[in-house]
């Protein structure tokens, strides 16, 4: 078994992590381990890698994984985290938006989906939240009737990673 104390850096942050993931890839001596987006912070937690590496994580407290983090790197490999993509929903505030309802759409949207709690991300000007149902694309439909002219929803799958700070709820 091997143990992972820490996060090395992430192949997306760091051009010398890249290179090196790039080169380790062409060997074939990287590997993956897949946690879900809510076992990315939980810092101890037993997993199998893609390639069936046993694998602890006893990370410092407060550790959030992220996709692309770095766990393991010798000379003949690397271990790194792939969060499991889940089904979301993404809504788009069309170009068509006049004046008067500048602030009103955007407003709106954001009340209406921090009323039910829900960690987002932010991409332009399109929003992407987490959802448990397929009902629920139908749920936020029916809230969003009166704007629709102005919105595009729609449900997809993708590696979820929220902003900073929307997760957090407390009353």
């Amino acid at each position: 078994m091997i143990t992972a104390s820490s996060v090395l850096g992430n192949v997306s942050s760091s051009r010398e992590l890249k290179r090196k993931y790039d080169e380790m890839n062409a060997k074939k001596a990287c590997e993956t381990i897949t946690v879900s987006r809510l076992e990315s912070g939980r810092v101890r937690m037993r997993k199998t890698s893609d390639k069936g590496s046993d694998i602890a994580l006893i990370l410092p407290p407060g550790t959030k994984l992220r996709q692309g983090d770095v766990l393991v790197m010798t000379e003949d490999k690397m271990v790194v985290i792939g969060i499991q993509p889940e089904d979301v929903i993404g809504i788009e505030i069309k170009s068509n938006i006049h004046a008067d309802d500048l602030i009103k759409v955007p407003v709106k949207v954001g009340h209406t989906i921090g009323n039910l709690h829900r960690p987002v991300k932010l991409d332009g000007n399109k929003v992407f939240f987490p959802i448990q149902a397929d009902t629920e694309l139908d749920m936020f439909i029916k809230l969003f009737r009166p704007m629709m002219e102005h919105l595009e929803i729609w449900k997809t799958k993708m590696v979820f990673e929220p902003e900073d700070g929307t997760e957090i709820h407390e009353h």
